[in-house]
């Protein structure tokens, strides 16, 4: 009964971490799909200003 009971704690404890580990992978990807918009943006304003000076 204890080797079960360690077992299924062992078990829930892995799936919390992978679930946490899924939740941070996600707040990273999201946090860098909206810096490289913001990167394409400026790279964009800045190609616009070159293209109006010459």
């Amino acid at each position: 009964m204890r080797k079960v009971l360690v077992i299924s704690l062992l078990v829930i404890v892995a799936i919390i971490i992978a679930v946490l580990t899924f939740i941070v992978g996600a707040i990273k990807f999201f946090i860098g799909g909206i810096s490289l918009a913001a990167l394409i943006v400026i790279l964009l304003i800045v190609w616009l200003a070159w293209k109006i000076k010459d």
